[in-house]
């Protein structure tokens, strides 16, 4: 038995040390109807516990029961390849009913650079999709309806800032409350 606990604490040490605790998240954003929006907005969203109006927060660790007595689903996981980039994938859901999620992401891990190939943003609400908007370091447009700034990775902590405007199927836009993009934060991630 102290032969087999010697074999075992070792990796569970190791395990422990790798994981860093659960995902937090700190995901707070808004949601708007843009006046030249290429589909039909719906309007304003319906107030939840997430937030009045098109205000939604997303708060806290992977598992903690959130306003809805549903658990924070938090994923913050990263793909390093040879070249020093990492592909990222970032959620934030609360019941499948509402939920922030970055994936595709290509992060240079020198300058933090965002490739536009394959990264998209969708926006979960009252349970419906909306459609992925493409995203990277330009200003939104139609072919790249949102854009992704100041993105910093700090050990295993990731942060960016994000705006995006009339996000295909829905049409919100999303930013932070009174415009201008949003800071959205991930901690103990995995890969970084």
């Amino acid at each position: 038995m102290s032969r087999l606990m010697c074999v075992l604490l070792p990796a569970l040490l190791l395990s422990c040390a790798e994981s860093g605790g659960p995902v937090y998240v700190d995901a707070e954003w808004n949601l708007t109807c843009t006046a030249d929006s290429a589909v039909s907005c719906p309007g304003a969203p319906a107030k939840t516990c997430l937030g009045t109006e098109g205000q939604r927060a997303i708060v806290g660790e992977h598992r903690q029961p959130a306003c809805t007595d549903d658990p924070i689903v938090a994923i913050c996981e990263a793909v390093q390849h040879a070249d020093g980039t990492r592909t990222v994938l970032l959620r934030a859901d609360v019941g499948g009913q509402f939920a922030f999620e970055l994936s595709g992401a290509t992060i240079d891990a020198g300058d933090g650079i965002v490739e536009q190939t394959g990264c998209t943003v969708t926006i979960t609400e009252d349970g419906l999709r909306s459609a992925n908007g493409f995203c990277g370091t330009e200003p939104p447009s139609m072919e790249q309806p949102c854009q992704l700034t100041n993105v910093l990775v700090e050990g295993t902590d990731v942060s960016f800032d994000v705006e995006c405007d009339s996000l295909p199927s829905l049409g919100y836009g999303v930013g932070a409350v009174g415009g201008g993009p949003t800071t959205i934060r991930f901690a103990n991630c995995i890969g970084f």
